[in-house]
């Protein structure tokens, strides 16, 4: 009788344990989040992700207004 109730102790035990694992993942198991287009438009500067080690693109494009004399 003690070793029914200690097997099924244990299935319920690690029923829970993945439970708990299943719905609160560490931080590393975590998915991502999508990142964004970030586009430059007229001669600016964009910066894409973290201000440390950035990605900086610069755009100009063919439609932009003509500066005024």
């Amino acid at each position: 009788m003690l070793t029914l109730i200690g097997g099924g102790l244990a299935i319920v035990i690690g029923g829970l344990w993945t439970a708990f694992v299943y719905f609160f993942p560490t931080p590393e198991h975590k998915p991502n989040p999508p990142q964004k287009q970030i586009e430059a438009d007229c001669g600016s500067v964009a910066i894409g992700g973290d201000v440390s080690g950035a990605t900086i693109t610069s755009g100009s494009s063919g439609d932009c207004p003509k500066p005024r004399p």
